[in-house]
């Protein structure tokens, strides 16, 4: 036997990483609007907010986990 790990189907594994990021953003808009809802701002600055620092981490999240070589 040998000591490899299994290889995976990169579609499979970008398409997870895809979908990962659709949740991550996600929540952060639907938090955003949540909380611009909640205060009663006339302006969504929570839902830009919110949005651009959960893309941020989607990013920062797909990035790392991207193989090093």
């Amino acid at each position: 036997m040998t000591d490899e790990p299994p290889k995976f189907n990169p579609y499979l594994r970008y398409s997870g990483m895809a979908m990962q990021m659709l949740v991550t953003i996600g929540a952060g808009v639907f938090l955003g609007m949540k909380l611009d809802e909640w205060l009663e701002t006339r302006t969504p600055w929570f839902t830009i907010g919110c949005s651009l620092f959960f893309i941020a981490a989607a990013l920062i999240s797909a990035i790392r986990s991207l193989p090093k070589n």
